[in-house]
């Protein structure tokens, strides 16, 4: 099974990677001891890649937080949107809307790019659980 990691369990990761061990969170050491361990292919959406850009633009440090990201990109390769994820996207948010449930548009694009790709989300993001069973999910956090 192969994972696509939600923008929290990036920032985990990008954060944990650029300290010392001692320094690092409890929930930081746990991503990054999972990712060590798991036999699989990781990637990321550039939905959280735009996510990602966003935090740094926001950031006080933002030239030294886009040279961080600069950096993650290379390890894991974003998944482009393409028009079967927004399809995916289209009949997600119609059907939320008609259970009365909602998820965030940019968080339904995730889902859908990791459903289409039979990649296993993998979020700490309580926002997700208004999906379906169908959408995979794990929490390595």
């Amino acid at each position: 099974m192969d994972y696509l990691l939600d923008t929290n369990h990036c920032i985990y990761l990008i954060n944990g990677l650029d300290k010392k061990n001692s320094r690092r969170s409890e929930t930081e050491n746990r991503v990054i001891e999972k990712i060590r361990r798991v036999q699989s292919d990781i990637f990321m959406s550039e939905v959280t890649l735009g996510e990602l850009y966003f935090g740094a633009a926001n950031s006080a440090r933002r030239e030294y937080n886009l040279q961080r990201i600069d950096l993650f990109k290379q390890a894991l390769i974003p998944i482009a949107v393409n028009e079967d994820i927004w399809k995916c996207f289209g009949d997600t948010k119609a059907a939320m809307r008609k259970q009365g449930k909602s998820v965030t548009d940019l968080d339904i694009l995730i889902a859908c790019t990791a459903r289409l790709c039979d990649l296993v989300l993998v979020t700490n993001d309580s926002n997700f659980d208004g999906l379906s069973d169908d959408f995979q999910r794990e929490n390595w956090a």
